[in-house]
């Protein structure tokens, strides 16, 4: 939520303030707190600080190591303050921020140096002994950073807009980045909507040296051989409760108050209730506000209340409302503008941009979401196999029995898609032999099959999107955390990983930083701790999650913290009724100016009259609801910013 930025000119020259402060300025509302220049000659840095701390050890500053030559800047919050200082080689006092602990840890552990940090973080590290730039990031990708490599300059930002903002920065769109954003916004991390421009990604460290070259390397990753195997089922909820609730105590590292944006899901409610049960045992943490959505009887099927209010009166914990009728989508153009730096923004944004400016009001340091829980417990993830192994035999009745409803399978599909094959893939260590499974799947077309396997970008997308233009941007054949995900020998775990590692997630999880950012606000999601997702990937999955118990390992570990009638009640309901309305109602004339001479078709990459159609006769009722939010931003990012 601070912000970083530099300019290394490699060619020795010496760097122009006025420059550096341009940098700086694009993004002034990330350094409330304190800014700082450092000027040596071709070395340009510049910190803002957002801190949040109430002892002022977050604060984002320039650090130096004299004895190698080395400055530093980091925008972090540093969760293993007491095994960095201990592994420090340099002296630093109890009050010591966590950019100096970070730099002290670095500077003592090389190249392991990064993997010991536990946190979010985003940090800069000049080599000035050697000539060597060094940029890294989080494992799970919660703090952002960009760069720009040139022949004699780097450039290095929390924000995009803050690199365009140099002179001589060319402004040219990637197209690329477009056609995987149409792709149901699977733009996965690396991919940035500006030619010349980079992203870190999560858990990545880059390296560059005086010469301008680059390399980069990984450093973190989930071990796919790891497991965690207790004969008590009970033993797993309490090793999550346990994780969960050192995250939560990490990010409570803050100025009373925080918020949490508190739904009925079971995401929010279980950092909730953590948050206020520390507080219940006489840990010194700061009180905690709930601001929620409310929806009118017209939406009663979305309204959360009584499940939020449950977990707010049982803590004592404060409640503002955000009436829904004040969010619908599309219709207010101030609470609905993208983001220069990327056309990925929320069709509920609404909600994020009232909640956020109620917070900054009442004084909130930091706000707490539970994005990543959907896809650390939730999500469509099946291991009847692993019930079977466990015994459970009526249990694997049940659940075929309901995932046959769901999809609308017979006993024997359901039996070879969710049994039959996912155990012949365990034993083959996930390789797809097409020839001989299509047989048990009843399928002769092994071409489609497999590419159905493959996993293609472009199955995201919706038939307005023109195939040719995805095509022409060279989209891979596979997306690259399925690729990823073969390194685990067992299919219910592939599963678990891809939806840990969705680019759609990673995406939104920054999209919401740089909107907390914009409001003074920290941003805290203890579900996006590599600690927490270490421990899943390693479980059984038939425990995590299953159809007939969503969420089955959250809820369970909420027992004894969490009241037992909010544990049965919580489950979160999509307010997916709240966009439809706009889309037929309230919003329907803007959405269809967006689809008129709009900037996608331009581009070659909708078919805009097919479009215009499919949308008319989804409003008359003729067409079921279709995914058209990703041309829809990406549409209102054009016309914004690349008029």
């Amino acid at each position: 939520m601070s912000g970083i930025c530099g300019i290394i000119h490699l060619d020795g020259r010496p760097v122009d303030r006025v420059q550096l402060e341009q940098m700086a300025r694009r993004a002034a509302y990330r350094g409330p707190s304190s800014v700082e220049f450092h000027l040596d000659g071709p070395v340009g840095l510049a910190s803002l600080s957002l801190d949040v701390t109430p002892d002022g050890t977050g604060a984002c500053h320039l650090a130096r190591e004299d004895r190698h030559g080395l400055l530093f800047l980091a925008d972090a919050r540093l969760d293993n303050r007491d095994e960095c200082a201990a592994a420090s080689a340099q002296s630093v006092g109890k009050g010591a921020t966590d950019v100096e602990l970070m730099l002290g840890t670095l500077a003592q552990a090389g190249e392991e140096g990064p993997s010991r940090l536990l946190g979010d973080f985003a940090y800069a590290l000049w080599d000035g002994r050697h000539r060597r730039l060094h940029l890294a990031r989080d494992a799970m990708g919660l703090r952002p950073l960009y760069f720009r490599l040139e022949e004699n300059r780097i450039l290095f930002a929390s924000e995009i807009q803050q690199i365009l903002a140099v002179p001589g920065v060319p402004r040219r769109l990637n197209e690329r980045a477009v056609a995987w954003h149409l792709c149901c916004m699977q733009t996965p991390p690396g991919e940035v909507f500006y030619s010349g421009i980079d992203e870190v990604r999560p858990a990545e460290e880059v390296v560059i040296d005086a010469s301008a070259v680059k390399r980069s390397r990984i450093f973190w990753q989930p071990d796919p051989e790891s497991r965690i195997r207790y004969r008590d089922e009970r033993d797993y909820a309490a090793h999550l409760r346990e994780i969960l609730t050192t995250s939560v105590r990490a990010r409570m590292r803050a100025r009373d108050p925080v918020g949490i944006s508190l739904s009925g899901g079971v995401d929010s409610t279980c950092v909730a209730s953590l948050a206020g049960w520390l507080r219940q045992q006489g840990e010194d943490l700061p009180s905690m506000r709930a601001y929620s959505w409310v929806f009118p009887e017209a939406f009663a099927e979305c309204d959360e209340s009584e499940t939020i209010y449950r977990i707010a009166d049982h803590f004592r914990m404060p409640v503002t409302e955000i009436p829904a009728e004040q969010t619908s989508p599309l219709v207010d153009d101030h609470l609905n503008r993208p983001h220069e730096d990327d056309p990925f923004f929320s069709m509920f944004q609404p909600f994020m941009e009232r909640s956020l400016t109620a917070a900054a009001r009442d004084g909130v340091s930091t706000m707490f979401y539970g994005f990543r829980g959907d896809v650390i417990c939730g999500g469509s993830v099946d291991d009847v196999p692993g019930i079977l192994l466990g015994g459970h035999f009526g249990e694997v009745r049940r659940n075929l029995a309901r995932l046959a409803r769901i999809q609308s399978l017979g006993r024997q599909e359901a039996v070879t898609r969710y049994l039959l094959r996912p155990m012949i893939l365990d034993l083959l260590k996930g390789h797809h032999p097409a020839t001989w499974l299509d047989s048990l799947r009843g399928e002769k077309d092994s071409e489609a099959s497999l590419k159905r396997l493959q996993a293609s970008p472009s199955r995201h997308a919706e038939r307005h999107v023109t195939l040719g233009f995805l095509d022409r941007k060279g989209l891979p054949a596979v997306e690259p955390h399925y690729l990823a995900s073969r390194a685990w020998p067992r299919q219910a775990a592939r599963d678990r990983y891809i939806h840990i590692a969705s680019p759609l997630v990673v995406r939104g999880v920054g999209y919401a930083e740089r909107m907390t950012a914009r409001h003074g606000v920290g941003l805290a999601d203890p579900w996006s701790d590599r600690r927490v997702a270490d421990f899943i990937l390693a479980c059984p999955q038939h425990l995590v999650g299953t159809v007939l118990e969503p969420k089955r390992i959250a809820r369970r570990a909420m027992v004894g913290i969490m009241p037992d009638e909010a544990i049965r009640s919580i489950g979160k309901v999509s307010p997916e009724g709240l966009y439809v309305d706009a889309l037929r109602g309230r919003a329907h004339d803007k959405v269809l100016d967006l689809l008129t001479n709009s900037r996608c078709a331009d581009l070659g990459c909708i078919d805009e009259p097919a479009l215009k159609a499919r949308f008319e006769r989804f409003v008359g009722g003729k067409e079921p609801i279709f995914d058209l939010w990703p041309t829809l931003s990406l549409e209102l990012w054009l016309r914004r910013y690349w008029a």
